[in-house]
């Protein structure tokens, strides 16, 4: 009888490792050790099992029994025992993994590696106790065998033993965090127009619907709103909403942010003897604006032409496309100086080779200074006829001899292309043609009748002398 009592005793020890039991069990497992240890006094191992059975409060299990201990086998009628219960997940557990998640709660977001996929859904390794259960309800788009998703957890346990889990509130939640941050950091994204409506247009923005108020959109008054549909454009979100699931946007202050980082980043791009592309964007009396990419850069009047203009608007208007050349940045004052003739031909560089000093040529009458007056030789080179080379006749006011636009004969006096200067005569071309005629006309005299060209000009001069002496007594 004893040794039935002693294996009786061993064996509730193995029970207690098995699981906790209820009250009444752990009352009558008490009494019968203690008349065990009053039979067997001097039992040491009955001794080490009654220390064994002080058990610990029911939350915790009991030690397992020593490799040592003699085996026990179940008495003859044994009291059924309840199913076990998994234990909390505890770091010293072999089997728990480094890179488990830890506290995983319901509505967490982890990511996990996909195990198994069919028809009913997928199994997920989230680094957890049990593997977790993505149903195929809960997830869009295709997955595979290896692929790592985010999920959100749903249920701890489902009555497989599975932590259930949800891709599509995961990936709906990420999207709100998303908004939520690109609010607190008015960070500008892009969006695509779905479509217009009474107010405003609708807008999807990375998988976030959004709103646009009409007073928010960038546009000219005319411009109507389905003009945007179909378009992607920059938006900043200026408020959010989750409980209404609502998300309104702008597309004015985000084209004015996105203009700005434009801007700063071509600016910053922008070196001396850069060619670029821009556009014409305004005219004034001094230069033109040129548009490069969002950063404006005067145009001098000195550099539309290798000719003198007058105003830009006589080389260039607004709207037109044109490459200019870089000649100065600016960074400390955001400002960048163009030329634009230096990406044309320089006429003066072939101008000692074109003309020389005693070449007639037609020119047109620009304009009119106090020392003379300007004019345009072919080739867009400009030179200057002094006053006192315009003409042979006196004269108040220049255009009393020629008018701006005219097209006159011109001999050319000198040539110095490293100052851009050409001097010409109109004068010169009437003397010349004079004395050619006078050459002409003595050709068909007499030898004795012949007189030298001195006396037909000096002639000549009387008349004009008297001419100009009846003028003054008039």
């Amino acid at each position: 009888m004893g040794e039935e009592k002693e294996e009786k005793f061993e064996g509730t020890t193995l029970g207690a490792d098995a699981g906790r039991t209820i009250d009444s069990d752990v009352d009558a497992l008490i009494q019968g050790a203690l008349k065990e240890l009053d039979t067997h006094k001097k039992d040491k191992p009955a001794e080490k099992a009654l220390s064994a059975t002080h058990l610990s409060p029911p939350s915790h299990s009991a030690p397992p029994p020593s490799s040592s201990s003699p085996a026990a086998s179940p008495p003859s009628s044994p009291k059924p025992m309840p199913a076990p219960t998994p234990s909390p997940i505890s770091p010293d557990d072999a089997a728990y993994s480094k890179n488990a998640p830890k506290d995983i709660q319901v509505g967490d977001i982890v990511e996990g590696v996909v195990l198994k996929v069919d028809l009913t859904g997928a199994l997920v390794d989230i680094k957890s106790k049990s593997d977790a259960l993505l149903r195929k309800d809960d997830f869009s788009g295709t997955i595979k065998v290896g692929d790592k998703i985010k999920v959100m957890v749903e249920r701890l346990e489902s009555k497989e033993g599975y932590v259930v889990v949800s891709q599509n509130r995961a990936e709906e939640h990420l999207k709100w965090d998303h908004a939520f941050e690109a609010y607190r950091r008015r960070s500008v994204l892009e969006a695509v127009v779905k479509s217009a409506v009474k107010g405003g247009l609708l807008i999807d923005c990375k998988g976030i619907r959004g709103f646009i108020p009409a007073s928010q959109v960038d546009k000219a008054p005319e411009t109507p709103l389905e003009e945007f549909v179909g378009k992607t454009i920059m938006v900043k979100i200026i408020q959010v909403d989750p409980r209404q699931g609502k998300i309104v946007m702008s597309h004015r202050q985000a084209a004015g942010e996105k203009e700005k980082i434009d801007t700063q980043k071509i600016f910053e791009e922008l070196e001396i003897g850069q060619v670029k592309k821009g556009r014409v964007s305004s005219i004034k009396s001094f230069g033109a604006f040129v548009n490069i990419g969002g950063v404006e850069g005067l145009l001098h009047l000195s550099e539309l032409s290798w000719k003198r203009v007058k105003h830009p608007s006589e080389v260039l208007k607004v709207g037109d496309e044109i490459e200019v050349l870089i000649l100065g940045v600016d960074r400390k004052n955001r400002k960048v100086s163009l030329g634009y003739k230096e990406l044309q031909d320089d006429p003066w560089e072939k101008a000692a080779q074109t003309y020389k000093p005693g070449q007639i040529v037609k020119v047109k009458i620009l304009r009119f200074v106090k020392f003379g007056t300007f004019v345009e030789l072919p080739g867009n080179l400009e030179g200057l006829v002094h006053i006192s080379e315009i003409s042979q006749n006196k004269f108040e006011n220049i255009e009393e001899v020629i008018k701006i636009g005219d097209t006159v004969d011109a001999k050319i006096l000198r040539v110095i292309p490293e100052e851009q200067k050409i001097g010409l005569s109109i004068k010169q071309v009437g003397i010349d043609r004079e004395k050619a005629a006078v050459n002409k006309e003595m050709e068909g005299l007499p030898s004795e009748n012949k007189i030298t060209i001195g006396d037909m000009m000096a002639e000549k001069e009387r008349e004009k002398a008297e001419e100009d002496e009846g003028d003054t007594g008039e």
